[in-house]
């Protein structure tokens, strides 16, 4: 007999195919057995999130290239990392700030560890929602942090209220450069030169200070919006506090829809030149692995090979925000010896599995009665307040919309989403609109 090489998969793909085969109870089996029901409750919170097409968003070229986990030796030294057709940069400039009474220029030094690369996908993402360079991030420091997904902070020297705000100090302070010759065809090759994610911003968030609104350069923000990578906004957060899984999690996400062929084959420097781990290359390979367990609890279409000697094999995969179980890794065979495509994973009651992210239901309560399914697809055209069927979405508006004019909602949902849902069927367009209320509403400040 052959060797299983399900063994060799990585936690989230024996986690979801599990459950396709067995279940809950197999699935649940398999966390006991593995000592890592973690990695099978960020699954289930992943595949149960209710407003899962509310979709974050990252600039390619930092998909492709990320920070440094761990502060360099020399801070205020700018970071290069090339792989020869990729080129990124981050230079950190000084900034004026007034030190013992006097005003002096001081570089803060490059951004490093989770933090930044939160704050950077959250602001990114408010950008390309909501088609604006101006990002409004809140009342208070402590208002975005829980934004953020950070909901206890703690304040002194070392506290994460603290941390939090250095690093945010030091993103919004660097200056970028992004040379990218085209790595797929179909990747047009670019050069953006002494770019600034915020023209305006001086290092101001001191101790008191708060910025509650940055304005993206008019520059960065134009290229974004050419270069946005879909990404799924709860794999996000299950991801928020692991540098290596988070910077994995964005390279997989724009590398593998992008497989050309019947497969694309990497050696592990050239993924190392990618991720931001300054390791030597035993422990990185040793940690990659370690991290894909996660990677692909939150992202389980993700159809890649680390178990392979000497290379990284990437395998043509749908994108984050598809949360059908579909790669061709997770297809099922059934008894008949017939091919099964993998169905939409759902969640019913699995005792011991817990969510620490109140916007979702808890894993073992029942999910809501689904809505019957109408013939018509797409988001209503014109007002939403005539009509029965367009009545439907006004009433989710009022509700998650934080008092601002639905019509006004509307209209910006259908400059954003409308042609990529206008097939969609009407419940899943319900679910789309209801998260982007409620996100329309957290970016201006209303009450959610």
């Amino acid at each position: 007999m052959g060797h299983d090489r399900s063994a060799d998969r990585p936690l989230g793909h024996q986690f979801a195919l599990s459950w396709l085969e067995e279940g809950a109870a197999g699935a649940v089996k398999l966390a006991t057995q593995s000592g890592r029901r973690d990695i099978l409750d960020s699954f289930l919170r992943v595949q149960s999130d209710e407003e899962g097409d509310n979709l974050a968003f990252l600039h390619s070229a930092l998909c492709s290239m990320s920070l440094p986990i761990k502060e360099p030796s020399d801070p205020t030294a700018p970071i290069i990392r090339d792989d020869g057709r990729y080129a990124l940069a981050i230079n950190p400039k000084p900034v004026l700030q007034m030190i013992d009474g006097r005003a002096e220029m001081r570089s803060l030094g490059v951004p490093f560890g989770n933090y930044p690369r939160v704050a950077l996908i959250w602001i990114l993402s408010q950008a390309v929602r909501f088609n604006t360079r101006d990002i409004y991030l809140g009342r208070n420091f402590t208002e975005w942090c829980r934004k953020l997904g950070y909901e206890n902070l703690s304040y002194g020297p070392r506290g994460t209220a603290t941390r939090i705000k250095e690093q945010i100090d030091r993103l919004l302070a660097c200056e970028w450069q992004i040379r990218w010759d085209g790595v797929t065809e179909g990747d047009a090759a670019f050069a953006v030169k002494e770019v600034k994610l915020s023209n305006e911003y001086a290092g101001s968030m001191r101790a008191g200070d708060f910025v509650r609104e940055i304005r993206l350069s008019e520059t960065f923000y134009s290229h974004l919006k050419d270069h946005a990578v879909p990404l799924n906004e709860a794999a996000i957060s299950e991801l928020k506090n692991q540098s290596l899984a988070l910077d994995l999690y964005c390279y997989l996400a724009y590398r593998l829809p992008r497989v050309t062929g019947r497969q694309q084959i990497i050696t592990w420097e050239q993924l190392y030149k990618h991720l931001g781990s300054n390791s030597d290359m035993k422990p990185f390979k040793q940690n990659v692995r370690k991290a894909l367990h996660l990677v692909t609890a939150v992202y389980p279409n993700a159809n890649v090979d680390m178990a392979s000697p000497g290379v990284v094999k990437l395998f043509p995969s749908p994108a984050p925000d598809e949360r059908s179980l579909v790669g061709n890794h997770l297809r099922l065979v059934g008894k008949s010896g017939n091919n099964q495509t993998a169905p939409v994973a759902t969640v019913p009651r699995v005792e011991g599995c817990t969510s620490e992210r109140p916007k979702l239901n808890k894993v073992g309560e029942p999910k809501p009665k689904a809505l019957p399914q109408p013939s018509v697809r797409g988001f209503p055209e014109g007002s939403l307040r005539y009509g029965q069927r367009e009545k439907r979405f006004y009433a989710v508006g009022l509700e998650r919309g934080g008092g601002f004019d639905v019509d006004m909602m509307a209209d910006a949902y259908r400059k954003r989403f409308g042609e990529q849902m206008q097939n969609r069927a009407e419940d899943d367009v319900l679910r789309s609109w209801e998260g982007f209320c409620r996100s329309y509403a957290a970016a201006r400040g209303g009450q959610i």
